[in-house]
C-alpha cells in the first residue's frame, strides 16, 4: 500500500511539471527573431555587411541623429540647490 502512494505521488509530481501549451512553447523565442529581422533595414546587406564603414557622410543629417540621440540624456553636471534645514528635537 505504502509503495503505491509514493507511484501516485511521483506520478502526479512529474505529469505537473509537463507543460499545458506545447504549440506556445515550440514557439518560444521566435518572436524575438521575428523582431529583430524586421527591424532591419536590408536583411541582405546585415549577411554581408561591408568591410570598411563609409568614409563620407551628410554633415547636416549626421548631426540630426546625434542631436535626437542626445536630447533625451539627462544632464549630470546640473546642480540642484536645496536650502540646508536642520531640525533640532525636543
Amino acid at each position: 500500500m505504502k509503495q503505491i502512494l509514493i507511484v501516485i505521488a511521483l506520478t502526479s509530481a512529474l505529469s505537473a511539471c509537463a507543460s499545458d501549451t506545447p504549440r506556445v512553447d515550440a514557439q518560444l523565442g521566435k518572436s524575438v527573431a521575428q523582431m529583430i529581422q524586421a527591424q532591419t533595414y536590408d536583411p541582405r546587406a546585415a549577411a554581408n555587411p561591408p568591410a570598411l564603414a563609409p568614409e563620407t557622410g551628410d554633415g547636416q543629417r549626421l548631426k540630426n541623429a546625434l542631436d535626437a540621440n542626445r536630447k533625451d540624456v539627462p544632464k549630470g553636471s546640473e546642480q540642484v540647490a536645496q536650502p540646508l534645514v536642520f531640525e533640532v528635537s525636543k
